[in-house]
């Protein structure tokens, strides 16, 4: 019914409108035409399902009133509408169905609602508790859809997430990924004055849609060359587990060393307040002990004691059956993270660190960590750095690119 009242797309609008999957997410550079698609979209929703109710989301109230309400309003016929409201920004139409715009800074006016479909317009500068704890419980009753639309806003974003889930997903789940000229609105020649202006991240995350790694990251060297499917555990030999004894979570990576790579297969989150008994008895769960696990823990683990039982977490790993290797003093920060990118990637551009998918949480941290500004520590506030922690025990014991900080002999365990 949209294609009969003259209005169009583009043809790269055209692709997500034609795609009827359930959850679609859209990245897009900037002024790609997405809040015109995002009212093409309601105002088709509120068509073919008469009486309910279609959100348009942005992450401000005056965001929502100035990009959009004008353009929904230019868009719908006056005899499709049966009433308007200017301070709630809301279109009922004459079917019974009602398009309201809103802000997300105060998302708690927006629950209690049953929605058909949403459009989340710039969907990264919004908090992620709007999509997850309102909108998508809004959706359940009417089994209602939802375009998520956004200019990038960097690899640590919660989008960002979305946007690989969205490839992930076996069902119900459409991504795309179109730069500006794709939108064809703006001249070439002005995207080329836009780029002899801007610096290359910025051009790169407004105008080709890219998501860009943080500035200031820990992890400089990480790349999707260091991620690869074919990663896999080869059980003859030593299964190594580098563990970082952070009570929620408790993180832990599994890896094998074959040849002169660390091939990193598994990943173990622990949360809710984990004791150093519960990942021992999640470990052999999961992978027995008809091998030699070798742990690289953090090395502070000698003498704290996370569990509450009066042991040490080393003495625990021990009375469960693991070896630790671990120096005796702590290794200083700067030389886990060298001995990190060094494996990631080294100077004759070989990358020993090899890292299948399905560890999210490490992929994560490595991608989002960053130091604390204007410092050369990482920040711990982030609560991305626990995996990280956890990779880099285990690659200063199994590279051994590094010396602890010492006050005397270090103490390996060779194998």
């Amino acid at each position: 019914m949209v294609s009969n009242t003259g209005l169009t797309l583009r043809h790269a609008q055209g692709q997500v409108f034609n795609n009827r999957s359930r959850f679609r997410v859209l990245v897009a550079g900037r002024r790609f035409g997405k809040s015109y698609l995002a009212c093409i979209e309601l105002l088709r929703g509120a068509i073919e399902r008469p009486g309910e109710t279609f959100f348009y989301a942005a992450p401000t109230y005056r965001m929502a009133k100035d990009i959009a309400w004008k353009v929904l309003k230019k868009l719908v016929p006056p005899a499709w509408v049966k009433a308007k409201n200017e301070t709630d920004l809301k279109l009922e139409l004459v079917n019974g169905s009602t398009i309201e715009l809103k802000g997300t800074e105060n998302a708690m006016a927006l629950r209690g609602r049953s929605l058909s479909g949403v459009v989340l317009d710039e969907a990264a500068f919004m908090d992620p508790e709007v999509w997850f704890e309102v909108i998508r419980p809004s959706l359940a009753d009417k089994q209602g859809w939802a375009l998520f639309i956004s200019t990038p806003d960097g690899t640590a974003s919660w989008f960002y997430d979305l946007w690989c889930y969205a490839e992930e997903a076996e069902k119900d789940w459409k991504r795309w990924q179109f730069t500006t000229i794709d939108g064809d609105n703006v001249p070439p020649a002005e995207i080329e004055a836009a780029r002899s202006q801007l610096d290359s991240r910025t051009f790169r995350q407004e105008f080709e849609a890219s998501f860009e790694n943080l500035s200031g990251l820990v992890a400089i060297n990480f790349s999707d060359a260091n991620i690869s499917t074919e990663i896999k555990d080869i059980p003859v030999l030593p299964l190594l587990v580098g563990l970082d004894f952070n009570v929620s979570p408790m993180s832990a990576v599994c890896a094998v060393k074959y040849q002169s790579e660390l091939w990193v297969f598994d990943e173990i989150i622990l949360t809710g307040g984990a004791t150093t008994w519960d990942f021992c008895e999640t470990l052999i769960d999961k992978y027995g002990m008809e091998r030699r696990i070798i742990t690289c823990p953090d090395p502070t683990g000698a003498a704290r004691k996370t569990s509450g039982v009066g042991a040490t977490d080393h003495t625990i790993l021990r009375k469960a059956g693991l070896t630790v290797s671990t120096p005796k003093s702590p290794w200083k920060v700067r030389d886990k993270i060298t001995c990190v990118n060094m494996g990631l990637l080294d100077a004759t551009g070989t990358r020993r660190i090899k890292i299948h998918p399905r560890c999210v949480e490490l992929i994560k941290s490595l991608r989002t960590l960053t130091y604390t500004p204007h410092t050369n520590m990482p920040n711990k506030n982030l609560g991305v750095d626990h995996s990280f922690d956890a990779l880099g025990y285990m690659c200063l014991q199994v590279f051994n690119l590094a010396k602890p900080e010492n006050m005397g002999s270090t103490d390996f365990r060779v194998w």
